[in-house]
């Protein structure tokens, strides 16, 4: 196996740790609980960011 080949597998291992991590955030409904309660303390005229 040469050093390119390791290189890639090691980013692969990188990415795939990553996207567990953000999926595992996700699905915890803290994200959500935390965005509620940010938007509850907006006021009602102010603009919303997309």
């Amino acid at each position: 196996m040469n050093l390119l080949s390791l290189i890639l597998i090691a980013m692969a291992l990188i990415v795939c740790g990553c996207v567990f991590y953000v999926a595992w955030q996700f699905s915890s409904g803290e994200f959500e609980a935390k965005h509620a309660e940010l938007n509850a303390k907006k006021e009602p005229g102010e603009s919303k960011e997309s």
